[in-house]
């Protein structure tokens, strides 16, 4: 792709070699368009991967989608308490624990017949009574699988109560119902209304650029090019640090649900979905530099895995900032070239030659999964997020001062499930309507695409080029995506 400025003339009036003439004919221009645009790193991947979210935005501009996590709840001795045999258990004698569930207040998961397994030991379950409005637990009856010596400890407050199969006599009669059945969990998110607004007068109008690709010659105006640039910078930013505003702000009336009337409605971002997921942090307070290891990043993969579909074969796509990309240049060069007594094994020897020597290290595999670095320029952007940030920035060094983001890396699960991407853009648009990307011209005295028309529609001497996105992110498992920072970086 080529791009180079040139002056402008009415032979540019013609819409055949126009750029925004052109990308509503041809959608498909934009895809190459937005190589124009190299800081904007997922805006970028997503828009080259085709990734566009299916789901209907509602009428309150949210979208939800469903995400399936663990089949079984966690199920855990009720608190306050502790279980010891009074007397020796012999296989076959009656016990009782009272259960309840973290996640559902005083549903019990547990069902008569399930196997179930405290501390080390096993029981197989009679009867389940559901907890009542008093009482915050269920009682669940059964009997020892394994004899238990006088006073053994059988488990404590707080302890995991392990559902591990189910077992039935010759002749049952089935299984009951019971509660189970693990529904997959309602994510919901918003779409985002964007705008941007550009006036061109005689001044900016002899200025334009012109883009080649592939034998297509394409021109737009300067400015317009400038002021685009800045509004998908813009989105991008929003795109990872974006938080919802409808927390609070939503109030019911009459049957009715009114938005808060000074909040206009934004959806999460990416940083906002997934920070409760999984993090881990590297270096020591005041002293980032040279903290990163082969060895954190290897955890952090294994805590990835635990949490997605499939525990290997996930490839992840890791953003990072400059910062982190010289924390992961270092760990992939000691894990590579360091001998095992810490010192550089590298054995130069052409003598009296000119050597060219290092590595540039974008891609690392463990535990069967697949991660490639992707340097996100906003994550180096000091104007982004000054504050809180390192303790001592001199740690960071001068190049990075204020940075905080540079050193944070963000590792996105950037895979697909029976067809659906785990990560996508969605836009509000319904009956061959999308409003993922509006841009419209208000001529006055100038339109520079017709020239010779009588009609304007104001008298200034200008015309207006507006944009407008009405769009979100959707990340639809964020237990699988997580966040590796240093430690004195606070998201």
């Amino acid at each position: 792709m080529k791009v180079y400025s040139a002056k402008y003339d009415a032979a540019y009036s013609d819409e055949s070699n126009s750029l925004t003439a052109n990308l509503l004919k041809y959608p498909e221009i934009a895809k190459k368009v937005i190589e124009l645009y190299p800081r904007y790193t997922t805006t970028y991947l997503l828009e080259k991967l085709g990734f566009g979210a299916s789901e209907k935005v509602l009428g309150d501009n949210s979208f939800e989608w469903k995400s399936m996590g663990r089949y079984r709840q966690k199920q855990t001795l009720a608190a306050g308490l502790t279980l010891a045999a009074d007397g020796a258990l012999a296989i076959g004698a009656a016990i009782s624990f009272d259960v309840h569930d973290n996640t559902d207040g005083n549903v019990c998961m547990i069902n008569k017949n399930d196997i179930i397994k405290v501390g080390g030991s096993q029981y197989h379950v009679t009867a389940v009574t559901a907890g009542t409005s008093t009482e915050d637990h269920a009682t669940v009856a059964a009997v020892c699988l394994q004899a238990h010596a006088n006073d053994a400890v059988i488990g404590a407050e707080d302890d995991v109560v392990a559902v591990i199969g189910n077992a039935f006599g010759e002749g049952s009669a089935g299984a009951d119902v019971g509660e189970g059945y693990s529904y997959p969990e309602t994510r919901k998110n918003y779409v985002t209304i964007s705008r941007k607004k550009l006036v061109i007068d005689a001044t900016d109008l002899t200025d334009i650029t012109w883009v080649e690709h592939n034998g297509h010659r394409l021109w737009f105006f300067t400015k317009e090019q400038q002021t685009e640039s800045q509004f998908m910078y813009d989105l991008e930013v929003m795109r990872w640090f974006g938080k919802s505003s409808m927390s609070g702000n939503i109030t019911t009336a009459g049957g009715a649900q009114t938005q808060g009337a000074n909040l206009p409605v934004i959806g999460d971002g990416i940083l906002e979905q997934i920070k409760g997921a999984n993090t881990l942090t590297y270096g020591s307070t005041g002293a980032v530099d040279a903290a990163l290891s082969e060895d954190i990043m290897l955890e952090f993969i294994g805590n990835l895995s635990l949490n997605a579909e499939n525990a290997t074969g996930n490839e992840y796509v890791v953003f990072t900032g400059t910062q982190g990309k010289i924390q992961f240049h270092k760990a992939m060069k000691d894990l590579l070239i360091k001998d095992g007594a810490g010192a550089a094994s590298i054995l130069v020897d052409k003598f009296g030659q000119d050597v060219a020597v290092g590595a540039n290290y974008s891609t690392y595999q463990a535990l069967g999964n697949k991660i490639t670095l992707a340097h996100c320029p906003v994550f180096d952007d000091p104007n982004v997020a000054p504050a809180p940030g390192y303790a001592n920035d001199a740690a960071v060094g001068a190049g990075f001062k204020g940075q905080v983001m540079s050193g944070v890396m963000v590792f996105l699960d950037m895979g697909t499930s029976q067809g659906v991407a785990n990560i996508e853009l969605i836009a509000k648009g319904a009956e061959g309507t999308n409003r993922n990307w509006v841009k419209k011209y208000v001529p006055g005295m100038i339109n520079p695409y017709d020239s010779k028309s009588m009609l304007a529609a104001n008298g200034d001497d200008k015309f207006e080029c507006h944009w407008l996105t009405q769009s979100g992110i959707i990340v639809r498992n964020p237990l699988s995506c997580g966040i590796l920072r240093p430690v004195d970086v606070v998201i």
